[in-house]
């Protein structure tokens, strides 16, 4: 009974937590500036995203904002807030299919794996990316599911569970192709980003294919689905660099420039070997910001294993892995290792890298649970951690949820005060309306009035930032 209740509770809580995450947030500074509580324009604004950043996340955030009011109040964006909340549950679903191999199901351990990805995100950085605000959440939860979905079917072929789409007749192989075609499409237009870094991925896996000595079929792979979800990506290219606004979001952003020491091309021309220097730098700090958090886990489980692992007798996860299994973690760390490495020309937002980030902690779990069944034997070793991780989650919930609530009061004064209002400047100190939070972990979220963003209209009313 108690391991039952235990697994209700890890598949439970990170929805929970959701929950009061979008159903308790007050809109973020960006979100009003984006055209919250406003009337909506669903193509007008899906135009005016693609010619600034021509990402389909990017279009779907700025389409939706305008349902959203400062506050949550039932209506229509209560749709929209399911929808995310839904969204949440299913990156977390797919992170956790990677990690198993196969589909989650309603048991301990495949539950472990799933509190242990929400973990990874929520005791992190990364975490606020899914919940800080809605322009970051709509925008990162679409690249998250849609860049984790279509790497899962990679992953998932290349450890031989694709191998039924070989048997289907010709015209089902035909309709595979075309639904790959417009899902490689949806991939590369969600991030360009990630949609680079699988591309640049693809020769450097087939190097690792020819100097292990495994057979590539290169003609079976390009009359494929494959081939057609390739085909989709590059499409995709076209249509962000050539026909939309490719970098220059990049370009004409002086966050970027200042804060993210963002390199143009242009300058690396100019300057190539100074420009050099900068990119190493950048590469330096990104990776060591990237892997960071992975390298204590590390080492906290090399004191795990001093302590317990040397008496297990199960030692499988030491033997290796089979040649699908290293052809699925060769692919997984040359695209999380491309990934980083296309944001060379600047110092990355945490946000950024949200897939390699997902991907990285499902393949550390794959890796880990043959670890995980040597060192904790028995079902004493996995109720413990269980356990210990539903303590972590609810705690996560109740400091979160206090943080929302505070917040949702403290804004709420000041929002009650600007619809009250009768003249045409309300003036407010941004220090009022700040939102409280935990260093590294967050778990706030972001400030309801921005400095960058000063005027705003709220309530159709102008809100300027005090003089003192």
């Amino acid at each position: 009974m108690l391991k039952k209740i235990l697994c209700v509770l890890l598949y439970a809580l990170p929805v929970v937590f959701f929950v009061v995450c979008y159903f308790l947030i007050v809109t973020s500074g960006e979100d009003i500036f984006q055209g919250a509580n406003t009337s909506p324009d669903i193509f007008g604004d899906m135009a005016a995203a693609f010619n600034h950043s021509a990402r389909l996340a990017d279009m779907y955030a700025w389409a939706v904002i305008n349902f959203f009011n400062y506050t949550y109040q039932f209506g229509v964006d209560t749709i929209f807030r399911i929808i995310d909340v839904l969204a949440a549950g299913f990156l977390l679903w797919l992170s956790t299919y990677i990690a198993l191999g196969r589909r989650p199901r309603l048991v301990l351990k495949d539950a472990i794996i799933y509190g242990a990805v929400f973990l990874a995100l929520m005791l992190t950085s990364s975490g606020v990316t899914l919940y800080g605000g809605f322009s970051k959440i709509h925008n990162y939860l679409f690249i998250g599911v849609v860049c984790v979905a279509f790497l899962l079917i990679y992953f998932k072929d290349l450890l031989g569970g694709m191998k039924l789409f070989e048997k289907i007749s010709k015209m089902r192989k035909l309709w595979l192709a075309v639904l790959m075609l417009i899902f490689g499409f949806v991939f590369g237009m969600t991030s360009s980003v990630t949609a680079v870094a699988f591309l640049i991925s693809l020769p450097f896996f087939v190097l690792y294919l020819k100097i292990s000595h495994q057979k590539i079929r290169m003609r079976d792979f390009v009359l494929s689905w494959r081939g057609a979800s390739v085909v989709g990506v590059l499409f995709s290219l076209f249509c962000i660099y050539v026909i939309g606004p490719g970098l220059a979001e990049y370009d004409t952003s002086e966050i970027y420039r200042t804060v993210c020491d963002y390199l143009a091309f242009d300058e690396i021309f100019a300057d190539f070997f100074g420009s050099v220097w900068r990119i190493v730098q950048h590469n330096a700090f990104n990776f060591g910001r990237f892997l960071a958090p992975f390298v204590v886990v590390l080492a906290g489980m090399v004191v795990v294993y001093l302590v317990t692992g040397r008496r297990a007798k199960n030692k499988r996860w030491l033997k290796g892995f089979s040649r699908d299994q290293r052809n699925f973690l060769v692919a997984a760390l040359l695209f999380v290792f491309m990934h980083i490495f296309a944001l060379s020309q600047i110092y990355y937002f945490t946000r950024m890298v949200l897939p390699a980030y997902l991907v990285v902690v499902a393949v550390g779990l794959y890796v880990a649970r043959f670890w995980f069944d040597a060192t904790f034997r028995g079902k004493s070793g996995v109720t413990a951690l269980a356990t210990v991780m539903v303590g972590a989650m609810v705690t996560l919930v109740v400091v979160r949820g206090c943080f929302a609530a505070e917040y949702l009061g403290k804004a709420g004064r000041v929002l009650e005060e600007i619809r009250a209002f009768d003249g045409e400047v309300y003036c407010v100190k941004l220090a009022d309306v700040k939102s409280r939070n935990l260093p590294y972990i967050y778990l706030g979220q972001e400030d309801f009035l921005v400095d960058w963003a000063m005027p705003q209209t709220v309530y159709g009313k102008t809100v300027a930032e005090c003089d003192t």
